[in-house]
């Protein structure tokens, strides 16, 4: 969901239930075309995922990523020398993937693995209540300045040593969401005051989501931002 109705959304969310890849990217809202970076790194990421989450390899992932974020840049020769500056410098996209994968036969699970660079989180839950909060685990944690995945290779070693990695099991009834960093920062500070979120998050309507939203914005509970929410159950025993 966008942060205003005349302007494109900066998040990106794609999802291969069939082969268990899940992937939220949030573009930073300063960045030249961070949009299609985030959008980039979502569809690659659920295409083809990095054969592992080390720090080499997400590099040689993401490098390849940039190479098609870059094709899609183009400049009229008479572009003032600022956009020329702004292409140089890259764009930038936080970054949450997921793969899951099936348990041994009568294991009655999943497993998972999860990346992370930057504020977009991963919750999962068990019976209503959370079982892991991934990279962030409340709302204090959340700051103006969130590591990023840039498209520069120069600004890649440090952005990536900043890279997460979890994983964990997760059985029928079990539900994971996915979450950028606005709705996440307001769904686990209200856990931490009692609220009734995760309900909420796991039970409303995709046609009343928006609506809710708005209400959230109006009361000024949910900071104004792109809002994307990506929910995931674990419906039929492994």
């Amino acid at each position: 969901m966008p942060k205003s109705a005349g302007e494109p959304s900066e998040d990106a969310a794609a999802l291969d239930l069939a082969r268990g890849r899940i992937a939220v990217c949030d573009g930073a809202s300063r960045a030249l075309a961070s949009g299609p970076w985030a959008r980039c790194l979502a569809d690659r990421f659920v295409a083809a995922p990095p054969d592992d989450f080390g720090e080499e390899a997400l590099a040689g992932w993401v490098r390849a990523a940039a190479e098609e974020w870059s094709a899609g840049i183009r400049l009229p020769a008479e572009a003032p020398p600022y956009l020329s500056d702004a292409v140089a410098r890259g764009s930038f996209a936080t970054l949450l993937g997921v793969v899951v994968e099936a348990a041994p036969p009568g294991a009655g699970s999943v497993w998972w693995r999860a990346v992370a660079v930057g504020d977009t989180c991963l919750v999962a839950l068990r019976a209503g209540a959370v079982v892991r909060s991934f990279p962030l685990d409340g709302p204090e944690q959340f700051t103006s300045a969130p590591a990023l995945v840039p498209t520069s290779a120069g600004a890649l070693p440090g952005a990536l040593s900043a890279a997460d990695v979890t994983s964990g099991a997760c059985g029928v009834g079990d539900a994971l969401l996915v979450m950028t960093d606005a709705l996440a920062r307001w769904a686990l500070g209200r856990a931490a005051r009692g609220g009734e979120v995760w309900r909420f998050l796991t039970e409303v309507a995709p046609g009343d989501f928006e609506g809710e939203v708005r209400l959230l914005w109006r009361r000024g509970e949910l900071e104004v931002d792109d809002v994307t929410l990506v929910r995931c159950g674990v419906v039929v025993g492994v």
